[in-house]
């Protein structure tokens, strides 16, 4: 007795039986040898009845299983009727019924169908259904005993796995998992359920700091590199968990040396990979709060490998995490990549607030690398309003090819020193380009508004409005109106009530 059905039978069968079939769950389908073995008056009365199972309405397709099994007892269908009438019983909650009338018949006078193995499990399932929890668990241990190859055997152990976590029964639960991640084997119907018991047993492992034995677990799901990531991502994971509780301090030290061993000697395995697993090492040691151990790790990598941009920036940064900004700097100076030094530079002098070192610094980065000289020109330009000289930011802002980007900055400058004129022009040029109409608008409202033009300020939201009703400025100069000027106005309609 098999309940595994090969995809192309499912869909010769979906083309045999109605469309709404495909609302039927795996358990509620026909097979395909039985259905073709019917008549097709016998298909007819269980086309009517699935159509009114499939539409929910279960007392009626009660009644139509009942009408098939009382005309056509002996058809071969006869067996799924039955089944199909117990599954309407759970629908219409009467799981008793459904049990002793229903599914217990199914094997009672079709012990060797297809569908008696099915309602075996469905009679655990209606077990649970009904809370009686050990009866349930008992049946799902039966199914195992039972149909050992069998999918129901899967969702049996998943089933009672479920209790195992629910009830904290740990050792049921280990047995559970080593079951499925190791013993069974992994078919199309299984390999899901098993890559996630294995998982599962590698976290519990890690956990309880068995390093070994997680990934162990992780090694049935996984081989090669692809093994090395997975280790090493869940148990990083639970590391960071481990550390948030002082009292499982000392659990998470324990788990991340074990990882910090097994990383040495994924090194010696994978030679080509050394770097990069020297500094997941040192990722690693940095979540524990180890800064000495992270620079022995860099000198290992220089040591190795030599010294590269890349460690020179995680060198640079070590330095910077203990204030040690001279040393970071050295360390830009001295990157093979110029550009990438000076960037590097610019950044670290505006974290500090020195706004004209980081403007000479940007003037560098032109001279060296001018194809990107509008970019190190607008870091310049906002270093200018940084300093609050406006007029050397319009000046700037006006070098660079950014329209209507750069339009808007010089605009905003100007409000800031009272040139409202000079900002309107720069806005109404900027009116020209679709997507930045909308915002022009309503910052030429704003505008006004400073200048202290409330009739145009007004006139301008309410234009705003009317024009762009669907745009987000509209919805801002509206709110704008009616709180500041208790003006009322449709959007894209009527101006003023």
């Amino acid at each position: 007795m098999h309940l595994r059905i090969p995809i192309l039978i499912i869909l010769c069968l979906q083309l045999l039986i109605p469309q709404n079939a495909s609302a039927l769950e795996n358990f509620e389908q026909i097979q395909v040898k039985t259905f073709e073995a019917m008549r097709e008056v016998e298909r007819y009365q269980l086309k009517i009845a699935e159509k009114h199972y499939t539409n929910g309405n279960f007392k009626t397709a009660l009644a139509e299983y009942e009408k098939f099994l009382t005309l056509y007892e002996t058809s071969p269908g006869a067996p799924y009727a039955q089944l199909m009438w117990s599954h309407t019983m759970m629908h219409l909650k009467k799981p008793k019924t459904a049990l002793r009338e229903g599914f217990q018949s199914v094997i009672d006078y079709w012990p060797e169908s297809n569908e008696a193995t099915v309602a075996a499990y469905c009679m655990a399932d209606a077990y649970r259904t009904m809370g009686e929890v050990k009866a349930a668990q008992e049946r799902f241990r039966f199914l195992i005993r039972e149909y050992p190859d069998h999918e129901i055997a899967i969702r049996s152990r998943t089933d009672l796995l479920h209790y195992a976590r629910l009830h904290k029964d740990r050792e049921e639960r280990m047995a559970l998992l080593n079951e499925l991640a190791f013993t069974l084997d992994r078919t199309e119907v299984s390999k899901e359920t098993c890559a996630n018991a294995a998982r599962e047993s590698a976290e519990i492992h890690f956990f309880a700091q068995r390093f070994d034995e997680g990934k162990k677990a992780l090694a049935t799901n996984h081989s090669g590199r692809e093994l090395l990531d997975a280790v090493f991502e869940l148990s990083e994971k639970t590391v960071s968990h481990l550390l948030k509780n002082d009292k499982t301090r000392s659990s998470a030290i324990n788990l991340a040396d074990q990882l910090i061993a097994s990383l040495e000697q994924d090194i010696t395995e994978r030679p080509d990979e050394g770097k990069a697993i020297l500094y997941r090492a040192a990722g690693l040691n940095a979540t524990l709060g180890r800064p000495s151990e992270i620079w022995k790790l860099y000198e290992e990598v220089a040591r190795r490998y030599g010294t590269d941009d890349d460690l020179r920036s995680r060198m640079a940064d070590w330095f910077k995490a203990r204030d040690k900004r001279d040393e970071a700097r050295r360390l830009y100076e001295e990157f093979e990549n110029p550009v990438a030094g000076l960037k590097n530079i610019a950044a670290m002098d505006l974290e500090d607030d020195k706004i004209k070192e980081a403007m000479e610094v940007f003037r560098q980065l032109i001279e060296i690398d001018g194809d990107h000289a509008d970019d190190y020109l607008w870091s310049i330009a906002e270093c200018w309003e940084k300093l609050s000289d406006w007029k050397k930011a319009i000046a700037t802002y006006r070098q660079i090819d950014r329209f209507p980007q750069n339009h808007f900055r010089m605009a905003s400058c100007h409000r800031r020193i009272k040139e409202y004129d000079e900002a309107i022009v720069l806005y109404n040029q900027c009116k020209v380009v679709d997507k930045a109409a909308p915002e022009a608008s309503l910052q030429i409202g704003f505008t006004y508004e400073q200048a202290g033009e409330k009739e145009k300020a007004i006139r301008t939201f309410q234009l705003t409005c009317k024009r762009y009703p669907k745009s987000g400025q509209a919805s801002k100069s509206h709110a704008h109106l009616q709180n500041k000027y208790n003006i009322n106005v449709t959007l894209g309609g009527a101006e003023e009530e």
